[in-house]
C-alpha cells in the first residue's frame, strides 16, 4: 500500500508543479518531508476549483461533479480505500494518508466544496457579512490545512488559528479587487451590493464595465477594508515558530502590495490588472527576514 500512497503523492506534486506560477510548491519555506501533504491539499483543491471554474460544464454539472467529490470525502471517513472513484483515486488516496497522518477534520474539505459550488451557481452578496460569509469557507479551510501541515491543532494553538482566519479572509479579498474584470467575465461579481449602491454605483455599471469615480470610491472602500482585517491578522506572526512564520508573513505582505498597486492605478482594475513582478517577489521574500 505504502507504494500506491508514494505514487499517488507524486500524482499530486506534478498537479501542483504544473501549477508553479500560482503556488509557491518550490518555496525553501516549506520544509522537504511536508510537501507532499500541501501536494495533497493542492491537488484536491485544484481539481474541485477547476470544476467550478469550468467555462464547458453548466452549473447542474458543476454541482453533479463537486457533489461526487464529496461522496469521495464519505469514503475517506468510512476508510473505504477500496472503492474510490477511478477518476481521482490517486488525488483522494493522497487526502487519505494526509488527513489521517496529520489528524485534520475532512469539515475542512467539505467547507472547501461548499464554496466551489456557491461559485459554480454564482451569487450576488447583498453586504460585506455575506462576503466574509463566502471567505470563511473559501479562504479559512486553506489556512487551518496550512497549521495542520506544520504541527498546529486549534485546540493547542487557539490565537494561530484565530488570526489565520484573519489574514486568509484578507487574502481572498484582496484577490478579488485584483481580479474584478476576470471575475466579470465568469458572471462573477463580489463586490457587495450596499457598498456599490451607498457609492451610487450598481452591478448593471459593473457589468457594462463603467469605471467612473463612484467605482473608484466603491474599490478604495473596499481595499481599506481589506487592509484593516490585513492588519489585525499581522497578529499570527506571534503565534509561529520557524519557516512558517516567515512563509506567513512574506504572504501577508504580498497581499498588501496588491492593494498598494491597486492604490497607485487609482482604483482603475476594469482595465488593468495589477501583480506581482519577480522583482516584487524577491523583495517581499527578503523583507520577511530583515523586517
Amino acid at each position: 500500500m505504502q507504494k500506491e500512497y508514494e505514487s499517488a503523492y507524486e500524482y499530486c506534486r506534478n498537479i501542483a508543479v504544473s501549477h508553479y506560477e500560482n503556488f509557491p510548491v518550490g518555496s525553501v519555506l516549506i520544509p522537504k518531508d511536508k510537501r507532499k501533504y500541501v501536494y495533497a491539499v493542492y491537488a484536491f483543491s485544484r481539481y474541485a476549483d477547476d470544476i467550478a471554474d469550468s467555462t464547458d460544464l453548466d452549473a447542474k454539472i458543476k454541482l453533479e461533479k463537486l457533489e461526487g467529490l464529496e461522496t469521495e470525502l464519505d469514503k475517506i471517513e468510512n476508510k473505504s480505500v477500496n472503492e474510490f472513484s477511478i477518476e481521482t483515486k490517486n488525488i483522494f488516496l493522497a487526502l487519505f494518508d494526509t488527513v489521517n497522518k496529520l489528524n485534520i477534520p475532512l469539515s475542512e474539505f467539505r467547507n472547501l466544496l461548499s464554496a466551489f459550488k456557491q461559485d459554480s451557481v454564482g451569487k450576488l452578496y447583498k453586504n460585506f457579512d455575506e462576503l466574509l460569509d463566502y471567505s470563511n469557507r473559501s479562504a479559512n479551510p486553506v489556512g487551518h490545512l496550512v497549521l495542520y501541515v506544520f504541527g498546529y491543532d486549534p485546540e493547542n494553538n487557539y490565537d494561530a488559528f484565530k488570526y489565520s482566519d484573519k489574514v486568509c479572509t484578507a487574502l481572498q479579498l484582496a484577490n478579488f479587487w485584483q481580479d474584478v474584470s476576470v471575475d466579470l467575465n465568469m458572471d462573477r461579481i463580489y463586490i457587495p451590493e450596499d457598498i456599490m449602491m451607498k457609492n451610487n454605483y450598481s452591478a448593471i455599471l459593473l457589468s457594462e464595465k463603467v469605471e467612473d469615480d463612484d467605482f473608484r470610491k466603491t474599490l478604495s472602500e473596499l481595499c481599506d477594508r481589506t487592509d484593516e482585517i490585513f492588519e489585525s491578522g499581522n497578529e499570527i506572526i506571534k503565534f509561529l515558530n520557524g519557516r512558517l512564520k516567515f512563509e506567513i508573513k512574506a504572504t501577508i505582505n504580498g497581499g498588501r502590495e496588491i492593494l498598494s498597486k491597486i492604490r497607485k492605478i487609482n482604483y482603475n482594475v476594469l482595465n488593468n490588472r495589477v501583480s506581482l513582478s519577480s522583482v516584487d517577489k524577491f523583495k517581499i521574500f527578503i523583507n520577511a527576514f530583515i523586517k
